[in-house]
């Protein structure tokens, strides 16, 4: 009986050993942003220095409290440090640990703390994050050192990160300071934890504009940002949409689209149609219990394009014994095309092979005297943001040259007569 009570006694404390390291696991999401896993902790302590004979200390309102508040689960609690007013050597601190397995070297550890209220020290005065192991310091960062007058050292709530190069099991917020003290300062800490995750996500890259001839294919990136391994957010996906009107719609893979669910999007075999068009990407993450998404800025689609060549006219008809000279030629309709235009006539005495006229780069041409019957026709072609298309071409006139167009008349001197009758 005495063995199954102890045996029982034992399990009891392993379930409540277990029970708070499960506790101290949980995920959080913090009211300021982000959400965290709690350090696994199973021990705190707090110590205020008030009246001391060695070291010499003599301070009012001094307050270390509720050091089990920085790993438990209500993320608005906190453990508090008050250094209190007075004089002398007046150490105070607040701390967790374990008494598990040491917490790893060079793993990062997130503290939620806040400073509110100032100091008035005519004294040198220290708050540190102090780490242990086994009861001797082996790391520390400064909160903030002060030496003679400090007349402010509030600090709004906030992540401080802090990596400790050696193993540790006891990490403390600690304060002391050395002379005379007038400090009406507060410092909390709200949550110590093992792993942050970042709210909103970062993107490392971002989409961006892009030009493309009609028909041609390009892509678009966004990368959500994972340069530090504890605050890489967990389950990343993507989804790329397009803005239809003011509503952002998501694609799906296709004959134009492909990884729309990727953090590359292609875009292929792109029609004239999708000039102009805007995308961008959603990006959504979990950590453990807590999610989150980010949109990603803006990406423009220009696609360059001669959409229509436009017309000129219209075929003529010129003499060699007037003249040869053709009327200049205009354009009966405009191209239509969705950068800056830049025009080359051509000329043909075949309708076959043409061949481009010197100086002849506007949208309307005025050709010298032909010597044959010609055709001329006019390529147009489109510069947008540096891409250039080929040129696309208009109609054929035709210009025919006669060699003789005034109507000739056949004059005579010739009388005719008649002889007298005889009779």
């Amino acid at each position: 009986m005495k063995t199954n009570s102890i045996l029982r006694y034992i399990f009891m404390a392993l379930c409540l050993l277990v029970s708070n390291k499960m506790i101290s696991q949980e995920m959080v999401s913090l009211p300021m942003g982000g959400c965290g896993r709690l350090l696994d902790t199973n021990t705190s302590a707090q110590y205020a220095n008030f009246i001391t004979i060695f070291p010499p200390c003599l301070k009012v309102g001094a307050v270390a409290a509720n050091a089990n508040n920085m790993t438990d689960i209500d993320v608005n609690s906190y453990a508090s440090l008050k250094p209190g007013i007075g004089a002398g050597i007046c150490p105070i601190y607040i701390s967790v640990g374990t008494t598990g397995s040491d917490f790893p070297a060079n793993k990062p550890v997130y503290i939620d703390f806040s400073s509110e209220g100032f100091n008035f020290n005519a004294s040198f005065n220290d708050a540190s994050f102090r780490f242990f192991n086994n009861g001797q310091e082996v790391y520390s960062t400064p909160v903030g050192g002060h030496f003679f007058f400090d007349f402010g050292d509030s600090q709004s709530r906030k992540i401080i990160k802090v990596m400790p190069t050696v193993a540790w099991d006891e990490v403390r917020l600690s304060y002391s300071d050395f002379g005379i003290g007038f400090t009406f300062n507060e410092m909390r800490v709200y949550n110590i934890l093992s792993e942050y995750y970042i709210d909103p996500m970062t993107y490392l890259s971002q989409p961006s504009d892009r030009t493309v001839p009609v028909g041609g294919s390009t892509t678009m990136t966004a990368v959500i940002s994972n340069t530090d391994i504890d605050e890489t957010p967990a389950n990343v996906t993507y989804q790329w949409q397009i803005l239809n009107g003011s509503t952002w719609t998501n694609l799906t893979n296709g004959v134009n689209y492909s990884n729309v669910t990727s953090s590359t999007l292609n875009i292929n075999n792109i029609p004239a149609g999708f000039n102009n068009n805007q995308y961008r990407v959603v990006a959504k993450s979990s950590f453990h219990t807590c999610s989150f998404q980010a949109n990603s800025n803006t990406g423009r689609l220009f696609v360059n394009a001669v959409n229509d060549p436009g017309t000129i006219g219209a075929d003529q008809t010129v003499c060699l014994d007037i003249s040869s000279d053709p009327a200049a030629f205009t354009q009966t309709a405009a191209a239509q095309l969705t950068g800056t235009a830049s025009y080359q006539w051509q000329s043909s005495t075949d309708n076959v092979t043409f061949t481009n006229i010197t100086n002849a780069t506007s949208a309307t041409y005025d050709a010298l005297a032909v010597t044959q019957t010609t055709y001329y026709r006019r390529g147009v072609r489109s510069t947008l943001n540096g891409d250039v298309t080929a040129y696309q071409y208009s109609n054929v006139v035709k210009v025919t040259l006669k060699k003789s167009c005034l109507i000739k008349c056949i004059i005579t001197n010739r009388m005719i007569t008649a002889k007298p009758n005889s009779n």
